[in-house]
């Protein structure tokens, strides 16, 4: 079964509680090839998120369409792809 995009919204909320300074202190203490793991991690789950809402507001959408939509999006450019 497929997570449904309000399960997603929640489990994504749910990561990005308020940060202390402690949280802080430990992304201060990590290797920088730790926190570009970290950002990949971000930038993975926005990808899922823009994948997933655009799926949602284009069911029928082709998986090329559906992949220069989230580009779009990530780029804030609606110019981009095949239109």
């Amino acid at each position: 079964m497929t997570e449904s995009l309000p399960d997603k919204f929640d489990r994504a909320l749910r990561r990005l509680e308020p940060v202390d300074m402690r949280q802080i202190k430990i992304w201060r203490s990590m290797t920088p090839a730790q926190r570009a793991g970290l950002a990949g991690q971000f930038y993975r789950l926005t990808v899922e998120i823009i994948r997933a809402t655009e799926r949602q507001r284009h069911p029928d959408a082709t998986e090329e369409d559906l992949r220069w939509r989230v580009i779009r999006r990530l780029h804030g450019d609606p110019r981009l792809g095949r239109n």
